[in-house]
């Protein structure tokens, strides 16, 4: 059985208006426990924030969050794989692009999202299988 994106999506996050300051979408990512935001403008998706972004482009430069719009600050350059993609493509892609995120769905419509803690989630359970079947035949 091959994994594909869909098996290992998240449904998308909510996103945020272009024009909401940096504070509020640091506060967002705290309080759900991600490194990353959507931008959307007139209900489309326009580019994401991530932690990176924040700190190089915001707090590196002392400028004010509160003064800031993610508008300013968000990558525009978004990746994506349709949901039947293998997870080994997937994870080349990745590794190709240097993104820790990757959008899914066909298109311009997306449907959810693989971050890098999944791929290490996949990966982990992947391994356990693996010493289970090896210790089964002494290999381990």
């Amino acid at each position: 059985m091959v994994l594909t994106a869909e098996d290992i999506m998240k449904p998308l996050p909510a996103f945020l208006s272009a024009d909401t300051p940096v504070d509020v979408a640091t506060r967002m990512m705290s309080e759900g426990k991600r490194g990353f935001i959507l931008v959307s403008d007139n209900g489309a998706l326009k580019g994401i924030v991530t932690e990176w972004d924040l700190i190089d482009k915001v707090y590196a430069k002392n400028l004010n969050p509160s003064e800031v719009k993610v508008s300013q600050i968000m990558t525009t350059e978004l990746f994506s794989v349709t949901p039947e993609t293998p997870t080994r493509k997937l994870t080349r892609l990745m590794a190709e692009k240097g993104v820790r995120r990757m959008l899914v769905g066909n298109g311009d419509k997306f449907v959810g999202i693989i971050t890098s803690k999944d791929i290490i989630r996949i990966f982990n359970d992947y391994a356990e299988v693996i010493e289970t079947i090896a210790s089964k035949y002494g290999i381990i």
